[in-house]
C-alpha cells in the first residue's frame, strides 16, 4: 500500500506541476472561488501541503494527535497564504518537487502496521485522521479547484 500511495503522489505532483507551469501571467493571478485566494497562492497551498502530510504521517505513526482547532488551521492558512500572495511558478514547482521527495520517501518507509493507526486530528474537531486520509485528495481537490477556475 505504501508504494502504491508513493507512486500515486509523484503522478499527482507531476500533473500538478505541468499544470503550473502552463500557467499563464493573467491565470497566476486569478482567484479561485473555492479558496477565494489567488491561482498562485492555492498552488502554493498544495506544495507546502506536501510537507505538512509527510509530518502528519509521521506523527500519526508515532501516536502523536496533531493539534489545533478548525479556526487556527484556517487561520494558519490565511497567513501563509498572505506571506506567499507574490509567490512564482518557478518556486511552487521547486517546492513541489522539493516537498513530494519528502512526503514519497516517508510513505514509502511506512509498514502495515502504520496504516491501522490513527490520532485525534484537531483541525477535523478530534476526528481520527489515518494515514490513507493523507493521500493525494488535498492535491486533486486543489488542482480541481484551480483548474474550475481557470476552466481547464
Amino acid at each position: 500500500m505504501s508504494v502504491a500511495m508513493a507512486e500515486e503522489m509523484i503522478d499527482a505532483n507531476t500533473e500538478f506541476t505541468a499544470f503550473v507551469e502552463s500557467c499563464t501571467d493573467e491565470e497566476w493571478r486569478a482567484i479561485c472561488r473555492a479558496e477565494r485566494w489567488r491561482v498562485g497562492v492555492v498552488a502554493h497551498h498544495v506544495a507546502w501541503g506536501h510537507e505538512r502530510a509527510a509530518d502528519w504521517i509521521n506523527a500519526i505513526r508515532s501516536g502523536i494527535p496533531i493539534p489545533g482547532s478548525p479556526q487556527a488551521h484556517n487561520a494558519s492558512n490565511a497567513i501563509k497564504a498572505a506571506q506567499v500572495a507574490g509567490i512564482s511558478r518557478g518556486e511552487v514547482v521547486f517546492l513541489a518537487r522539493r516537498n513530494v521527495e519528502r512526503l514519497v520517501a516517508v510513505l514509502r518507509s511506512l509498514t502495515d502496521a502504520d496504516f491501522e493507526r490513527a490520532v485525534p486530528f484537531g483541525p477535523a474537531r478530534g476526528r481520527p485522521l489515518a494515514i490513507e486520509g493523507l493521500g493525494r485528495s488535498h492535491l486533486d481537490r486543489h488542482l480541481a479547484s484551480m483548474r474550475a477556475t481557470l476552466r481547464r
